[in-house]
């Protein structure tokens, strides 16, 4: 079984707009990696799992197919 860690990390990891192009654009690809790397293990679960954890099955699938890029 796979095991999910949400953290508040991510939202700040995104960097401010004071900051320069680069570090934004580096912290832009570490959210959107972060992001993939949750939703592949999202759709590892079964849905006897997202029962357990009590979380619609549907649910999970829906975000689990959402891109990478997309909140």
């Amino acid at each position: 079984m796979a095991y999910i860690t949400f953290s508040q990390a991510h939202r700040s990891s995104i960097a401010t707009p004071r900051e320069s192009l680069p570090t934004r654009f580096v912290a832009v690809m570490r959210l959107w990696r972060q992001r993939a790397q949750q939703r592949a293990e999202l759709a590892q679960l079964s849905a006897r799992d997202a029962r357990d954890l009590g979380i619609d099955p549907g649910v999970i699938s829906y975000e689990a197919s959402k891109p990478f890029w997309q909140a």
